[in-house]
């Protein structure tokens, strides 16, 4: 007995090369309409297909915002004026890519001067309009076919105007878990455009840094906040006592200054920890 299952792949600005049937670059488009001239704007995207099969792709667009969990989320714009799916165009709209080649496809934003201030936003979808199905056996012996449809987003952010981009640290706590100590923070990105950072972690002691990490960057919506949850590595504490936890954030701002937010937290180290 053979049984079908359909399996769709999303992934969001990233590319999942163990199972998905493309690679793309950049995996983000970011535009500062205020460089450009003319009331469009045109960018590219580069698609590598499969080595072993031409694959046939589809592209359209969609609306997204950042949730306060720094995710994507999907959703109709209705009247929403910082939508851009529908100004782009892209050239060709369907296409396929040879086995090992890469194809260009241009994006083209039209009709800027009709944007407000601020961030503008969609998201780019290349869909795998031929699935490729795969036959296995269960160890009961009961044969399958997955149906595996690739479906692949890439972002595209569009500032205009006056748009500004600043976070600040609301709160830093030190939480205690069963398997361990962590932070709990809460970022906010005040500007009209969202804010990407990167953050490092420093364990002080009497003005001596003990050990320092860092923690995975992620984006935080325009007018927006984000509540991040990460566990402290102790390992090269030594002995307990009393530390100092600094907690930094890097972004970029409007500008393309680099900016850093720091907040310090008292990091208690009990002689069981």
């Amino acid at each position: 007995m053979k049984k079908r299952i359909l399996g769709l792949l999303i992934a969001i600005g990233i590319c999942i090369p163990t199972y998905a049937s493309v690679a793309v670059s950049p995996t983000k488009v970011e535009i500062n309409a205020n460089k450009i001239r003319n009331n469009y704007v045109t960018t590219a995207v580069e698609i590598r297909g499969e080595t072993e099969r031409p694959v046939r792709f589809r592209a359209s667009a969609g609306y997204f915002t950042i949730s306060d969990q720094g995710e994507m989320i999907l959703k109709d714009s209705g009247n929403d004026p910082h939508d851009i799916s529908k100004k782009v165009r892209f050239v060709p709209s369907e296409f396929t890519v040879p086995p090992g080649k890469t194809q260009k496809l241009r994006v083209n934003v039209a009709n800027i001067a009709s944007l407000p201030d601020g961030e503008s936003r969609a998201v780019l979808f290349l869909e795998d309009i031929q699935p490729k199905e795969i036959d296995f056996s269960s160890p009961t012996g009961i044969g399958a076919q997955l149906v595996l449809k690739t479906r692949v987003g890439i972002p595209i952010y569009l500032d205009k105007g006056k748009f500004t981009k600043k976070a600040e640290i609301e709160y830093l706590n030190i939480v205690e878990e069963k398997d361990g100590l962590y932070t709990e923070m809460k970022i906010l990105s005040t500007g009209n455009s969202k804010v990407r950072y990167n953050a490092v972690v420093q364990i002080i002691k009497n003005k001596k840094l003990i050990g320092e990490y860092n923690l995975e960057g992620k984006v935080v919506g325009s007018e927006n906040s984000l509540v991040t949850k990460d566990k402290i590595e102790t390992k090269k504490i030594t002995e307990a006592g009393d530390y100092t936890l600094r907690m930094i954030l890097s972004y970029y701002d409007q500008d393309g200054n680099r900016k850093n937010v720091k907040k310090d937290v008292m990091l208690q180290i009990k002689d069981e920890i």
